[in-house]
């Protein structure tokens, strides 16, 4: 990282080789579509480069690329919903439905209507693969606010599981 905070271009992409499909798994998952995360994962790579004089040297890269990339699929659902309350009053089409199986699109419907902090635990933890520690650090909050919100977010998404599936 200080390599690219001076601004060594082989160094960045060092960084993009070593992380780069990981943390486009992840965002694909916290969006649902390849395309977004495709945007998603561009403007993580900006941020990292931009922000690479902030970074401070003997911390984690992984946790802090995972936090950069979960702000923006937070941000990223924020306006997917301002944009659902816009189109509100037009007409429902049918969203399209790929070959998933039923119980994963129910589980990845469950995951979405989580309340955000909670919904992010859940990407990093589950489809990211951080541990708690990397968590706590990805999202600058402790480690045990860390365990509380996934304790959370595991019984919402059990509660009522029976019953829709």
């Amino acid at each position: 990282m200080a390599a690219v905070a001076r601004g060594d271009e082989r160094a960045l992409g060092a960084l993009v080789d070593r992380h780069a499909v990981r943390l486009h798994a992840h965002l694909v998952r916290a969006c649902g579509s390849r395309d977004d995360a495709d945007d998603l994962l561009q403007e993580t790579w900006v941020r990292v480069a931009r922000g690479a004089r902030t970074y401070r040297i003997g911390r984690p890269v992984r946790p802090w690329l995972y936090g950069i990339a979960s702000n923006l699929a937070n941000d990223w659902w924020r306006r997917r919903a301002v944009r659902a309350r816009a189109a509100a009053s037009a007409p429902a089409e049918p969203a399209p439905r790929g070959p998933e199986p039923a119980e994963t699109l129910a589980l990845r419907e469950r995951v979405a209507r989580l309340p955000e902090r909670q919904r992010e635990v859940v990407w990093l933890r589950y489809f990211a693969g951080l541990d708690e520690a990397e968590m706590a650090e990805a999202l600058g909050i402790p480690r045990g606010t860390v365990k509380s919100r996934l304790h959370g977010a595991i019984r919402a998404l059990q509660d009522g599981w029976e019953d829709e599936t």
